[in-house]
């Protein structure tokens, strides 16, 4: 007996599969890490720098227990700095060496940076 493979059927078989593979491009896109500064002497803030160096501009200062956005480290001659954002004020924006970061953000710093 030969069966006939109908549009209604294609898609009931088809369709749970479609299905499963939308989560799977959802979660391409990594999450946003927030680090929060500490390691600094009492009453110390830490430099955020325009530049990944010591030698950059200081663009801003926060104190130990501050939130930032993570969005990646790289290494610049021999130390890890990281590309941050504050997260109560979006206009300051820069680098701050990785050891005062807490979770450092695995992921590489963005091109742009």
């Amino acid at each position: 007996m030969k069966r006939k493979v109908t549009l209604r059927s294609t898609l009931l078989i088809a369709a749970p599969l479609l299905l499963a593979a939308v989560p799977a491009l959802a979660q391409d896109a990594p999450a946003t890490i927030i680090s929060i500064i500490g390691g600094l002497a009492p009453d110390d803030l830490l430099n955020i720098r325009a530049t990944a160096s010591p030698d950059g501009k200081v663009a801003a200062r926060l104190p130990n227990g501050a939130a930032v956005k993570n969005y990646g480290c790289k290494t610049v001659n021999n130390y890890p700095w990281c590309k941050v954002e504050d997260t109560q004020d979006a206009h300051i924006v820069g680098w701050a060496p990785a050891r005062y970061l807490s979770p450092n953000n695995p992921a590489p710093a963005p091109e742009d940076a």
